[in-house]
């Protein structure tokens, strides 16, 4: 649908009338072209009146018996008037290049250079108005461009179809000067009409182009087809339209053309809408050369958004260079591929749609520093053999219930997709299928945080120490945590095996009440666990003594944790379960169960006894007896670092849970007092941290 709306065909019909050329102020002449004689330019006798239109003159070509003028030269005109026909088309061309203060073109075709340059405060504005005739400009030989050094209204008009409002032929370009305006009209249609092989046409974009309606028209979408977009100045769409650019290269930042680094931005609310790049492949000997891409020129280089504006790179679209799209808006990748390093900086979000495949290629990064959602139903691909999705620090990504990222194939040269440290990844909320992660490599040393239902089928995990998995429902697949804290909110089940190593811990969460058997907070392994690291719980561990509780639950276990940091409680695993029971002792390290008899004798003085604890053991647990002391006695524990004492009442049993610090390699001395018997069990030994 087109915004011709009643009131905005009257107003294009009246602005047409007014702006009928006048003469200027000063002494030059306006000529109407006749074409009595022939079609060329530099005949007298072809012009009403008789002469050739020099510097200053204006002129106006319109249907007539020779429609056509050629071998146009060099010429500096105060306007220019175009006017198309039903009955046939009117064009000019040559090699000349035509410098117009005004430009009003209501069909035909332009084949010059054409530079359209009105003064400040010019009452005769420049426009672009679709009459009776489609408007081309260029043509099959040298390289023309229209240059917009003021402001220049591709506008509607009472004669706008679906057909293209302006074309640009073959190799034609227009240039909009860091002084230029085109105000495009919000259904406004421009076409490249690139051949075979031929170079694209491209819009040079060092001032501004901006979608704009008189009537404030809303609902529209311009386009821009098979044109190429060198992009250094601003690109203005409003709140409610779409610039749509479908079939050429773009280029971010400086450009060929001029030489130029500019800062490139997109702003005014709407939504430009990039369905397609297309072009010649990338050449490195010429990086600068449109090659089929939305290209960063320089690294580093960066698009900025402002007012909200979104950004869409649709499904035949490629993103290359090294550059990040900063400022206050969003991006959807719906189905584009990089093969650069982009960033999406902190500001502007970014989303995916359902069904279009993006794809991160071999030699692509894609950090979304302003959190990347990916939609249910739409997948992420990122390539094995280089390809990279991070997420940064502070960032988000989420992967809801119905969404995936695969790396497009299995075995070897995985994709990478890395959590930086304070980066999440959020991973199975919602409902529907479970989110899928298919063939990558995990990995970072941020958190996972799982809720709802998902598939895991990885290539492999490359955790590092301060990662985490967290969060509670069920993950069909198997889970490599390696390295990685695993702290579940609820119950996490892992529909597979789990693996860990010396560097990971698990911190289960207890439950408040007291009497609950489980923690509330806990894994199930419906297959293997293969157990390393540490367990460190969380909340309250001050149970009554001898209370056990379950915090984790596997088909299988091997290995086992290292130790448990659980003050009052102690690790007690069985072949299925891993449980921490409640002792009469807190013990603030990590404190690994290791029960066997140390001493059990009648005697007065002094014992040394063989504990046999490894290197980096800090204390000794033990259970400690004293019975049939005729008199008082006094206990005393020694093992390098200090002395633990107890005194035992005469003709009493005393039993108590004693930490011993121990020293390298010191054997444990028990002395007493008076003759008494003595058993000490070893309940355990505990490291620092």
């Amino acid at each position: 649908m087109r915004p011709v709306t009643l009131l905005g065909t009257v107003v294009g019909t009246l602005l047409a009338a007014l702006l009928v050329p006048v003469p200027p102020a000063h002494a030059a002449t306006t000529y109407t072209w006749r074409g009595t004689q022939s079609t060329v330019w530099g005949n007298p006798k072809n012009w009403e009146p008789e002469g050739i239109p020099k510097n200053g003159d204006s002129v106006q070509l319109a249907y007539g018996p020779r429609p056509t003028i050629t071998e146009v030269p060099d010429v500096q005109l105060a306007m220019l008037t175009v006017t198309g026909s039903t009955d046939g088309l009117v064009s000019m061309s040559g090699p000349g290049e035509v410098i117009t203060g005004s430009l009003q073109w209501n069909g035909g075709d332009i084949n010059t250079g054409l530079v359209v340059s009105a003064p400040p405060l010019d009452p005769m504005p420049s426009y672009i108005m679709m009459g009776q005739t489609p408007m081309r400009f260029g043509g099959a030989e040298n390289h023309k461009t229209l240059t917009v050094n003021s402001t220049l209204s591709l506008m509607t008009g009472p004669a706008v179809t679906d057909d293209p409002w302006l074309t640009f032929m073959f190799d034609a370009n227009m240039r909009i000067a860091s002084t230029g305006k085109l105000l495009l009209d919000p259904a406004a249609q421009v076409l490249g009409s690139r051949c075979c092989s031929g170079e694209t046409s491209t819009i040079i974009v060092d001032g501004t182009l901006e979608v704009f309606s008189v009537i404030g028209a809303t609902g529209y979408t311009a386009h821009l087809e098979e044109l190429g977009v060198d992009l250094a100045g601003d690109v203005v769409v409003p709140k409610g339209n779409t610039l749509k650019i479908t079939g050429g290269p773009i280029r971010v930042g400086g450009h060929a053309v001029n030489g130029t680094v500019g800062d490139a931005s997109i702003k005014g609310g709407g939504v430009v809408n990039i369905e397609e790049t297309d072009g010649d492949a990338f050449d490195p000997e010429h990086p600068l050369l449109p090659d089929g891409s939305v290209k960063f020129i320089e690294d580093g280089e960066k698009l900025t958004l402002a007012d909200d504006t979104a950004l869409r790179l649709g499904r035949y679209s490629e993103v290359s260079g090294v550059g990040s799209i900063e400022g206050k808006g969003s991006v959807t990748l719906a189905g584009t591929t990089l093969l650069g390093r982009l960033t999406i900086a902190d500001g502007v979000s970014a989303t995916t749609e359902p069904g279009p495949l993006t794809t991160v290629q071999r030699t692509g990064t894609l950090l979304p520093a302003g959190d990347l959602t990916l939609a249910p139903g739409s997948t992420v691909r990122v390539i094995g053999g280089g390809g990279r999705l991070s997420v940064p620090k502070e960032a988000t990504l989420e992967v809801p219930a119905g969404a995936t990222i695969d790396a497009g194939g299995c075995c070897t040269d995985s994709g990478r997709v890395t959590v930086q440290k304070g980066g999440t990844m959020k991973i199975g909320a919602g409902d529907g299928d479970p989110a899928v992660l298919r063939w990558i490599d995990l990995g970072g040393q941020g958190t996972i945080e799982h809720e709802g239902s998902s598939e895991w089928d990885l290539a492999e995990t490359t955790f590092v120490s301060g990662a985490r998995i967290t969060g509670d429902g069920a993950i069909t697949g198997d889970l490599p945590a390696g390295p990685a804290e695993l702290r579940p909110t609820g119950v996490l089940t892992v529909d597979g095996d789990l693996t860990t190593n010396m560097a990971g811990s698990y911190r289960p969460e207890l439950a408040l009440l007291r009497s609950e058997p489980k923690a509330a907070g806990r894994l199930v392994v419906t297959g293997n666990a293969a157990l390393s690291g540490t367990l460190r719980p969380i909340g309250d561990t001050t149970y009554p003594a001898g209370r056990r509780v379950v915090v984790l639950e596997a088909g299988s276990i091997t290995g086992g944790y290292r130790c448990a940091v659980a003050g009052g409680m102690l690790m007690d695993a069985t072949a299925t379960t891993v449980g921490l029971h409640a002792i009469e002792a807190r013990v603030s390290d990590c404190l690994r169960p290791a029960p066997r008899g140390v001493l059990s004798a009648t005697y007065a003085g002094t014992r040394r006894v063989d504990l046999g604890l490894p290197d980096p053991a800090t204390s000794v647990l033990l259970e400690v007896e004293v019975s049939a002391a005729p008199k008082g006695a006094t206990l005393k524990l020694s093992a390098g670092r200090g002395t633990v004492t107890l005194q035992v009442p005469k003709r009493r049993t005393v039993t108590r849970w004693l930490e011993v610090p121990v020293a390298t390699q010191t054997r444990l001395v028990v002395q007493l007092t008076k003759r008494a018997r003595v058993t000490l069990d070893q309940v355990g030994y505990a490291f620092s941290g």
